[in-house]
């Protein structure tokens, strides 16, 4: 059997290409924000144009500005629980494929801990220098039986500084944050 013969005039038919009809989304940049929404994000892709809606989830957007290539559409997200939903633009061409934006919650903040304080005594006129341990430190201040102590600095792990004075005797010892509190264990024992 032998192949078949092409006439002069004829040539093999090229394969076509899928093209969509209608628009074709192809990222939403960021592709996160806050639970609450509010914020702005870009949504690219192909026949964009003339958009009429967009949905995260089945909550519409706010639109903002498109471009007049059908590249682009700027939007304002809506608030939306935590998690990822599809989202979709509409326009006179039908409505795109999804593309996925995850919705990020809200962390609550953690309290400070603390595991101890050096040294665990000292003079009653205070002025000596102490160094509490512990997480989630940053911005501290700290009071010594009610008496704030003066705070030279603080990270993450340590907060350092000046005794205050007191009277002698053991004396518990408060760390605040902006999350909260924590009483260093065994406190501080003025002699």
């Amino acid at each position: 059997m032998s192949a078949p013969r092409l006439d002069s005039d004829q040539s093999p038919a090229s394969p076509q290409l899928p093209f969509p009809s209608g628009p074709l989304l192809l990222a939403v940049l960021p592709p996160s924000g806050p639970a609450a929404g509010g914020n702005t994000v870009q949504l690219f892709g192909l026949g964009l144009s003339g958009a009429t809606g967009v949905l995260f989830g089945t909550t519409p957007a706010t639109i903002v500005s498109q471009d007049v290539l059908g590249l682009t559409v700027t939007v304002l997200v809506p608030p939306h629980a935590a998690g990822t939903v599809p989202v979709t633009v509409t326009t006179s061409g039908g409505t795109s494929n999804p593309a996925s934006y995850t919705y990020v919650g809200v962390t609550p903040p953690v309290p400070p801990t603390v595991t101890g304080i050096n040294p665990v005594s000292g003079p009653v006129a205070g002025g000596s220098p102490f160094v509490i341990t512990g997480t989630g430190l940053t911005g501290a201040t700290v009071t010594f039986n009610g008496v704030p102590a003066t705070v030279l600095g603080s990270t993450g792990t340590a907060v350092f500084g000046l005794v205050p004075a007191g009277a002698a005797g053991s004396a518990p010892v408060v760390v605040t944050t902006t999350s909260g509190t924590a009483t260093v264990p065994g406190g501080y024992t003025y002699v």
